[in-house]
Order: C-alpha cells, then structure tokens, then sequence
C-alpha cells in the first residue's frame, strides 16, 4: 500500500512537472503583473520555462523585447527565479530576478544600463533635477513587498550626471559602492570621478526606508563659477574649502 501511495505521489509531480513545462508563456508575465502592477505585454511566446515578450511596458517605459529561462533550483530556497534580459535601445537589464511567496523581489548578478530619470520612474521616486546615465552591477538586491530596498551588494555609476537649473550644469561620474549594513539595511560609499564636483559621502538607508547622505562637496576647478554658485545654494565653504552635505528623508512608497 505504502508502494502504491509512493508511486502515486510520484506520478502527481511528474503529471504537475509535465504541465508546467507545458504552461504558456502568459503565466509569466501574469505573475510579474501581480507583482509589479501596470505591466503589459503585446505579445508572448515560448513557455514558463522559457519565453520572450515583445512590446512590453511598465510605469510607461517602454521594452522592446523581455526574455526568460526559469530556474528551478531556486524553489527549493522558496523562490521562483527566472533569468531576464532586456532588449531595448534606451534599457538594458540582465540577471536573475526572483520572487517570493511573500511578494518580495530579488535582484542577483544583476547588470543594467539606464537614464536617471527613467530610473526614478521605475523605483516611484520623485524625477530629481538631474539628468545622467546609471550603469549598475549588483550581486544582490533585495525589495520588500512594497518595493522599496532592503539590502544590496555591488556598484552603481552615474555618468555624465547634470543639474538642470536653466540650462544643464555638467557635475561629472560619480560611483557608489553598496554594502548591506549592520545589523540590517544599506550602506554605500560615494565618490567622484575626477568631475568638476568633487563629493565624497557615506548614504545609509534602513530598513523603515529612511535614507541619509552625509558628506562634503568642492569645486575642482575654481574658475567653475557656475558650479560654485550653485553649491553656494547651500550657504558658504568651511575653512576648507568644502561644503558640508547632510540630506535625509524617507523613501516614497
């Protein structure tokens, strides 16, 4: 009996396993819509498994192409994990994204490629008066289940980074490493590239989603009397030369 009841439960895994590998492409998408409402698909093919989607949009940016493999391994750890990369002109993203049962996101190996401001969009941030380019290579990443960052691994670049008050101010590259913090949340060093604005400055951001940048900023060229200006915005130099930074405030939801 005990027989029969081992090959029974066998036969309904193998029966459940045949119809998910079977199981269209839609069921993908239908679950990253749960996830991240507002997400659109024109067209699917392939499986669950694996697949690609074509004219696809979220919070209004658009992806020409979305492509995936599922990774079964991860159900173990109680994931359902698939390997994405993007096909678009203006955004490019690859790497393992997972979701829980508790709805919470998981970035890992992660690479990408996009404008600040879309960036903004995405995260529901309020668009900063800035423009740039943000190149990313993170290890991890973690969101809870209202989105918003709990921990995170790896490097981000700004690039050709440019305040847009009358006309563009050039700042320069800058580079963030993130490190999770201790004993919970992220930490990430700040710094400049050789750019006009020199910046150094340590961001914390904890679990309750608030965030703090504390730092200094100079003028590397001191003929720079437009960028002087502006940091002059934030009241006169120390005796150094230096402004003072200490920014905090919560994460929008």
């Amino acid at each position: 009996m005990k027989r029969l009841l081992g090959y029974g439960l066998l036969g309904l895994l193998a029966f459940l396993l045949f119809l998910l590998l079977l199981a269209p492409a839609g069921l993908v998408v239908g679950l990253l819509d749960e996830r991240l409402p507002g997400l659109n698909a024109q067209a699917m093919d392939g499986t669950v498994i694996e697949g690609s989607a074509w004219g696809v949009s979220w919070r209004d940016m658009p992806i020409r192409r979305l492509n995936w493999n599922w990774r079964p391994f991860a159900l173990l750890g109680g994931w359902l994990e698939f390997r994405l990369d993007t096909d678009d002109p203006d955004a490019k993203l690859m790497g393992n994204v997972a979701i829980s049962w508790d709805r919470r996101l998981r970035f890992r190996d992660f690479s990408g490629r996009l404008p600040l401001a879309r960036l903004s969009e995405l995260a529901g941030q309020p668009t900063p008066p800035l423009r740039g380019v943000v190149e990313f290579d993170l290890r991890e990443l973690s969101l809870n289940a209202a989105g918003l960052p709990q921990s995170a691994d790896g490097g981000v670049h700004l690039l050709n980074l440019r305040a847009m008050l009358g006309r563009p101010l050039p700042l320069g590259d800058f580079v963030a490493q993130l490190s999770p913090a201790t004993p919970a949340g992220i930490q990430g060093v700040v710094k400049d590239n050789n750019a006009p604005l020199e910046l150094d400055g340590i961001l914390n951001v904890s679990p309750d989603h608030r965030y703090r940048f504390s730092g200094s900023a100079a003028v590397r060229d001191a003929g720079n009397q437009a960028l002087r200006q502006m940091l002059n915005l934030l009241g006169p130099p120390g005796g150094d030369g230096r402004w003072k930074l200490d920014f905090s405030g919560t994460l929008a939801r």
